[in-house]
C-alpha cells in the first residue's frame, strides 16, 4: 500500500518554512534547502532513517524527471518573452552548446590536476553539474527585478541546456565503460535529442492551438494544459529526445501564441493560477528533500573535493560568459554586446540544483556504470548534493546582493 504521509508532511513543512521565510524576506527555496539540511542534521543524529529514506524516494529520478519537473518547466516557458528570445538567440545558443562544453572540460580537468583525481571521474561530475538548473535560476529571477531581455536569455539558456549536459554526461559515461568516444554519433545524438525535443514542442502546441478555438471553459482549457505539460514531456521522452526541450518550447508557444489568441482573460488567469500552485508544491518539495538529503551523505570527506568543484565551474562559466563581449563586438559589432553588468548577472545566475542530482541517483541504477566502483558512485553523488546546496545558497545570496545593487528598481537596462 502506498502511503502518502511523508509527502504531505513535507508539503506541510514547506508551507510553515515558507511563511516564515515570507516574514524574514529570506528567498523561500534557501529557505527551504537550510530548513532540510537542519531537519536531515536532526534526523541523522537521531538516527531516523525513515525520514532520509521518505526524502530520498522523492528525488528518484524516475519520479523527479517524470512528476516534478515538466510543470516546472511548462510553467516558466509560459512567461518566456518571445521577442527578447529571437533578438538573442546568437547568444542563447552560444551558452547552450558551447558553455556547457567548455565549463564542463575546464572545471572537469583543473579539479583533476588540482586534487590528482581520475580525469573520467572529474569530467563526470563535472558533466552533471555544468548546465545551469532551471529549477533553482527560474525562482532567483522571479524574485530579482532585472530586464526582461536579461532575465529571458537566463531562463532560455536553464531550460533548453540540458540536450547538452545529458549528451555529455553519456559520452563520459560510454567512455569509462568501453574506453572509447565516437564524435559523430554524440553530435547525432545531440542534434535528434535537441530537435526532436523541439519538434515534438511545436507539434503539440499546433494542436493545442487547433483544440483551443472550440473550446471556452477555463477549467477544460486548464486540464489540456495539465497533458499538454506532461504529454509533449513524455512523448518526446519516448522516442529518446529531449521532454524538457518539448515542454519548454510547447509552453513558450502556448504563452506566446496560443493563450493571447484563443483563450479569455479569465481562462488565462485560471491558467496562471494553476501553475503557480502546481509549481510551488514541485518547488517546495524538490528543494525540501535536497537539504534532507544532504544531511545522510559524506559531505565533510568530500569537502575539498566540492569546494575546488565548485570554484572551478564558477570560473570556468565566468571565462566563457565574459568572452562573449569581444567575440560578439569582433563578430557583429557593439550592438550584439550586453551591458557590462548583466555579464555578472549571467555569471552568478550559474545556479546548479535539483537535475544534477537526480541525474548523480541514476547512476544507481545505470547500466553503462558498470566501471565504476560503488564507492565512486557515492562519492559522485556526495559531491554533485554538496556543489548544488552550496550554488543555491551563495547564487541566491551574491545574485540579490549584486541586483540589488547595480540595478534600478524599475529594470532600466544599463547602457553599455
Amino acid at each position: 500500500m502506498i502511503t502518502l504521509t511523508p509527502y504531505l508532511l513535507l508539503l506541510l513543512a514547506a508551507i510553515v518554512v515558507v511563511i516564515i521565510s515570507t516574514k524574514l524576506r529570506v528567498p523561500y527555496t534557501l529557505a527551504l534547502v537550510v530548513f532540510g539540511v537542519a531537519l536531515g542534521v536532526f534526523a541523522a543524529y537521531t538516527n531516523r532513517q525513515e525520514i532520509y529514506q521518505g526524502a530520498n524516494s522523492l528525488l528518484t529520478p524516475n519520479l523527479f524527471f517524470y512528476i516534478l519537473l515538466p510543470p516546472i518547466i511548462f510553467e516558466a516557458a509560459l512567461h518566456v518573452n518571445y521577442r527578447a528570445l529571437r533578438s538573442r538567440a546568437p547568444l542563447i545558443l552560444f551558452l547552450i552548446f558551447f558553455g556547457v562544453i567548455f565549463t564542463a572540460f575546464f572545471a572537469g580537468v583543473l579539479v583533476s590536476e588540482l586534487l590528482g583525481i581520475s580525469l573520467g571521474i572529474a569530467l563526470l561530475m563535472s558533466s552533471i553539474l555544468s548546465p545551469t538548473d532551471p529549477i533553482a535560476v527560474i525562482d532567483l529571477l522571479h524574485r530579482l527585478k532585472v530586464p526582461t531581455e536579461l532575465s529571458t536569455i537566463v531562463e532560455s539558456e536553464s531550460l533548453l541546456n540540458d540536450a547538452t549536459g545529458v549528451i555529455l554526461f553519456l559520452v563520459i559515461l560510454q567512455y569509462l565503460a568501453v574506453g572509447t568516444i565516437s564524435p559523430i554519433r554524440s553530435i547525432l545524438d545531440f542534434v535528434w535529442l535537441a530537435g526532436a525535443g523541439v519538434a515534438v514542442g511545436g507539434l503539440v502546441a499546433v494542436g493545442v492551438y487547433l483544440l483551443h478555438r472550440r473550446l471556452n471553459d477555463p477549467a477544460v482549457e486548464t486540464a489540456l494544459s495539465v497533458a499538454v505539460a506532461y504529454g509533449s514531456y513524455l512523448l518526446a521522452q519516448d522516442i529518446g529526445a529531449s521532454g524538457i526541450a518539448a515542454t519548454a518550447i510547447a509552453g513558450i508557444a502556448i504563452g506566446t501564441w496560443v493563450a493571447p489568441r484563443t483563450m479569455a482573460p479569465e481562462a488565462r488567469s485560471v491558467l496562471a493560477t494553476f501553475w503557480k500552485v502546481v509549481v510551488y508544491i514541485s518547488t517546495s518539495i524538490i528543494f525540501l528533500a535536497m537539504g534532507l538529503i544532504f544531511a545522510f551523505q559524506d559531505i565533510i570527506g568530500n569537502l575539498r573535493l566540492i569546494l575546488v568543484l565548485l570554484g572551478a565551474l564558477f570560473v570556468g562559466r565566468a571565462l566563457f560568459v565574459y568572452a562573449h563581449r569581444p567575440l560578439a563586438g569582433f563578430l557583429r559589432g557593439k550592438r550584439a554586446q550586453l551591458p557590462k553588468s548583466w555579464y555578472a548577472v549571467l555569471s552568478l545566475a550559474g545556479i546548479r540544483g535539483a537535475i544534477p542530482v537526480a541525474l548523480a541517483f541514476s547512476l544507481l541504477t545505470t547500466q553503462t556504470t558498470s566501471a565504476l566502483s560503488s564507492s565512486s558512485i557515492h562519492t559522485i553523488i556526495a559531491v554533485v548534493l554538496g556543489v548544488a546546496i552550496l550554488s543555491v545558497i551563495i547564487g541566491n545570496i551574491a545574485g540579490e546582493w549584486y541586483v540589488r545593487r547595480h540595478f534600478q528598481q524599475d529594470a532600466a537596462p544599463p547602457a553599455a
